[in-house]
Formats: C-alpha cells, structure tokens, sequence
C-alpha cells in the first residue's frame, strides 16, 4: 500500500477468523446467544406503569387529546412505542388511553418492531367527561375469571345521591358516600366510584398475581379531590379484599394514583401528602397488623431519581426551575413478593412531547419468593 502498510492476504483474514473461533470455544463463549422467549415459564417478570396522556388514534374524538391532528397522534403513538421498547416490561398498565382502538394500534407498531408477544386488554371506563381508561398490555396471558380477562367494578351507573339518602336505593359495594367541602367553607355529601381502573389476574411461576391498575382523582393539593381520592381508595380497599384476596391472588395496586405517599422521600422534599390514600391502600386491611403492600419505590436507592411526573408549570415545553416534579405514579406490591425485587427504576429517558409522566418499574424474582401467596 503507497502508505507502506502490509496487507493482509485474503488465507491470512480466513486464519484470523478462524482463530477468533476457536479462541471463544477454548473460552467457552458461544459465537451466538439463543433468543429468550417470553412465553417460557421464567420466574422474572417485569412489572410496570406509565402515563401515556391522552393516547388517542387519529379520526377519533376526544376531549383532552394530547394532539389534535393524525399527525401528530400517530408521532405520539410511535413515542410511546418506543418508551415501551426500551422498558421491555412483561406486564404494563396504562393509564389515559381513551379506546380499545388506541391499545390495538399501540400493540401493533410494537409487533412491527418485533415484539410480537404483546397483547392488549382494555375495559371501558366509567369516565364520560373525560373519556379516558386504564388498560394493561401484557407479554403474559391473564387468567379467565368469570369468563373475562380484564374487569372493571363499578356500577353501569352510579345511583342518585338524594335516592341512597331515603333509602330508596341502595348504595352498591363499588360505591363510596363522602363528605367535600366546597370553597365557600360549606361541607357537602357525594358519592364517588373508581371509575378509571382495571383488574387482571395473572399466574407465573406458579404464583397468583392480582393486579389493580387505577387512575385515581387529580391533584393532591385540592382538598375537594383530595376527599373523592381517599373515597375511591376505600372503594380499592374492598375490590382488593373481595375480588383479589378472596380469589387467592396477590394483590399489586399500581399505576396514577395522583397523591404521594409520606412513607418513601420523593425528589420534592417540598410537598406532603394531605391524606391517608397510600396508607389506605398498603394497609387494605385494618384488621390485620402492618401495612399488606410495600411501595417499590422505597428500593430506589437514588431519592433524587423518585420522581414520576412532571408538571410544565410555565407551559414552555422544556424542563426548568419553575416545573414541579413529583412522585404521584406507583407500585404497590404485596409483602410477600418484596423478597423477590432485584430492582426498581423510573425511566426518565422521555420528554414532554410523549408524556407528562414517566414509567415506574420493578423487576421481581419469583423464584426468591418463599411462600406461595
């Protein structure tokens, strides 16, 4: 070569190769790893929540769309498609997904990447205004329980309030009556159902697992929210008992629950909670001792990383001083189960433009849990 290099002759590349091989076999490194399927019954599974706001396809109407035109819509599918490709959980639930037909296109562009072993499961919500629903999309098959895989308990509509106050109509078990007090100082008396939530019951590894994806009443500073959220919770805390415990499962409560939890420091060491939600919801049963679920959150070992939204304060679509970042999405998983956490992580690796929110993820093994739950 005009450099003065030496090339080498095409029998001294083919001795070069070779030599590389045998050199990973005397090693005992395999040239090529065989794929993991998914469908094996492995005892890792990754559990995870995220808050894709608004996810909506385009031509279909809805109230509060992330974006107005397909365009747009279909950049923001592809966005959270992408999310989900590099958190690669096995089980996720979604919260603000507004049709069964914004999950279907959502498990399609992830089968046009190649992972194909995702489904979507959807249940319409009791949220007219709006519109929004809480689905699961998952690499494994939920159990059929009364001939469904994903349930929703609420009533199809709730009973009038002055109706439950005669007496005239009862007020059903998925129902909660409550007392608000308006701005005006005045207290008045509501009735609140969960009306964004899923329940699915999954079976791996020979455990049974009974997961609770909620999207409970927003902001944690108002106080009328803050008595409809702790309604609902006392709603979850009887779905978990007589849907969840009473089938044998597990119980994992996850997904927006819209308030902090005054047990876990979040990266806002500013705000505190003015309720007792995550403490209804660990300790769903105040007859027994201690708290039933442990927040995944308290194995993150980084306080600065605890944070799951972010609230563009300003609305200048950037993150800065201004921005309140806080810790309102969660995991909660039974006691039992905490044995087997190898990690858990918020995936801050998005921005604005696909969601407000971030995923929480918690990786279990289950071969580390000792009593079958």
């Amino acid at each position: 070569m005009k450099d003065g290099s030496r090339q080498l002759g095409g029998s001294a590349i083919l001795r070069f190769f070779f030599g590389l091989i045998a050199l990973a076999a005397l090693n005992g490194v395999k040239a090529e790893q065989p794929e993991v399927r998914h469908d094996e019954k492995l005892s890792n599974v990754r559990i995870a929540c995220f808050n894709v706001q608004a996810l909506t396809v385009p031509d279909e109407w809805s109230r509060f769309a992330h974006f107005r035109f397909p365009l747009g819509r279909m950049r923001h599918l592809e966005s959270v498609a992408a999310v989900i490709e590099a958190v690669n959980p096995d089980v996720l639930v979604l919260s603000e997904v507004s049709s069964r037909e914004s999950c279907d296109a959502l498990v399609r562009v992830l089968r046009e990447k190649g992972l194909g072993d995702f489904q979507a499961y959807h249940v319409d919500g009791r949220d007219s205004y709006t519109g929004f629903d809480v689905a699961l999309v998952s690499r494994l098959k939920p159990d059929r329980i009364e001939g469904k895989m994903i349930h929703l308990f609420a009533p199809d509509r709730t009973p009038k309030l002055r109706d439950v106050q005669q007496g005239t109509v009862p007020l059903p078990w998925t129902a909660e009556r409550y007392t608000k007090s308006k701005q005006d100082g005045e207290d008045v008396e509501a009735i609140a159902v969960v009306k964004r939530h899923m329940v699915c019951f999954l079976s791996v590894f020979g455990k049974k697992l009974g997961l609770v994806g909620l999207h409970l009443k927003s902001n944690p500073s108002d106080s009328e929210a803050n008595a409809q959220r702790t309604a609902e919770a006392a709603i979850v805390q009887r779905i978990v008992q007589r849907e969840i415990i009473a089938r044998g499962y597990a119980p994992i409560i996850l997904g927006d629950i819209n308030d902090y939890d005054p047990d876990v420091e979040m990266a806002d060491a500013t705000r505190e909670t003015q309720t007792s939600v995550l403490r209804m919801l660990k300790d769903y049963d105040p007859h027994q001792e201690g708290d039933e679920l442990v927040n995944v959150a308290s194995y993150i070992s980084r306080v600065a990383d605890r944070f799951s939204s972010h609230w563009d304060y300003n609305e200048n679509g950037a993150a800065d001083g201004d921005d309140v970042f806080t810790l309102i999405d969660h995991i909660l998983i039974d006691q039992r189960l905490s044995a087997g956490i190898k990690r858990a992580f918020i995936c801050h690796a998005s921005s604005l433009d696909t969601s407000d929110h971030f995923p929480v993820i918690v990786d279990i093994d289950l071969s580390l849990v000792a009593v079958d739950p």
